[in-house]
């Protein structure tokens, strides 16, 4: 972050694309699926389920158990709140904890726009019947703001919703930058509307973070592109190329420890311990020890959301 604000600093006028990891990111951010305030955003939701705040949690399409960057709370979270409803397309370890499942299509299965990085919207068919009772999102979100009677609080556009082209039609009405976006521009335009989507200014960067000891190593904490995800899991064809789960080490730390690549070591942090496969790599820096997440190895259980970093002692095996 402090790299891009120098950029921007000598370049005022440049435009940054976030790199954001899933499709449709910006459509759903832009379109107002984002906290009012940092005490309503994902973390703050699942600190009030865990201290028993929240009656009712919706899940939508989101795997707290293994999408959370701290999995202590993410367990209390689910545990804390008096009901759970998860809205998914294939059984996780958070659904078998909720207490109603719905069944969601999945991409191919299901008709609308989606929304890319630079804000230009494209509509996109359904290819694939959807089977049993899976239903587009719409569709079950228009159906929980009945059975849930918050109808009231929605734009009179969204309240009679009836199909797809409502839902376009109402986000046109309705959000900042897409009045353009309609169905007779989508279909007039094929390679998509470009809508003013609004930009935000970058989170402020984070220059300190305290020193460590020589008897630690910083932990550091990333996502690859293949990782336990659900939709991975199910996909066969993808599924095994989640790296999976090691701690990497410079090839001198490793040599100070007495290790090798494949040699479990356990990595002893504040509130857990986590056993890895040594990965010696001369891209970490010394100090460090690097761990992609989500690939096993309970390496989330190190972490603590609440700190600005995690040390960890490495214990040989």
């Amino acid at each position: 972050m402090a790299a891009l604000e120098a950029v921007l600093a000598e370049r005022p006028n440049a435009k940054v694309l976030p790199a954001l990891r899933r499709g449709n990111v910006v459509g759903a951010l832009s379109v107002g699926m984002a906290p009012v305030a940092p005490d309503h955003d994902g973390l703050a939701t699942l600190r009030a389920a865990a201290d028993g705040k929240l009656e009712l949690l919706i899940l939508l399409g989101a795997d707290p158990l293994n999408d959370c960057p701290d999995v202590h709370l993410a367990r209390r979270a689910l545990g804390g709140a008096r009901r759970v409803i998860s809205i998914d397309t294939h059984p996780s370890e958070s659904t078998q904890l909720a207490d109603v499942v719905l069944a969601a299509a999945a991409y191919g299965e299901k008709r609308g726009t989606t929304t890319n990085l630079e804000g230009r919207v494209s509509t996109l068919a359904d290819k694939v019947t959807t089977t049993g009772t899976a239903r587009p999102d719409w569709m079950i979100a228009a159906e929980l703001a009945v059975m849930l009677d918050v109808e009231g609080g929605l734009p009179a556009t969204l309240r009679t919703v009836a199909s797809v082209d409502d839902v376009t039609a109402a986000i046109a009405a309705e959000v900042p930058g897409f009045s353009g976006v309609t169905r007779d521009a989508l279909a007039a335009h094929p390679d998509g509307v470009l809508a003013d989507v609004v930009s935000a200014p970058p989170a402020p960067a984070v220059r300190r973070a305290g020193q460590r000891n020589s008897y630690d190593h910083r932990l550091v904490v990333s996502r690859k592109l293949y990782d336990r995800a659900v939709g991975t899991a199910m996909s066969h064809s993808i599924a095994q190329l989640a790296p999976g789960a090691g701690a990497h080490l410079h090839p001198l730390d490793a040599d100070v420890l007495g290790v090798h690549t494949g040699d479990d070591v356990q990595l002893i942090g504040e509130k857990a311990t986590a056993i890895l496969p040594v990965v010696t790599d001369p891209a970490v820096p010394r100090g460090i020890v690097w761990a992609p997440f989500n690939q096993g190895g309970a390496v989330e259980d190190l972490i603590d959301n609440e700190a600005a970093i995690t040390d960890v002692k490495i214990e040989v095996l």
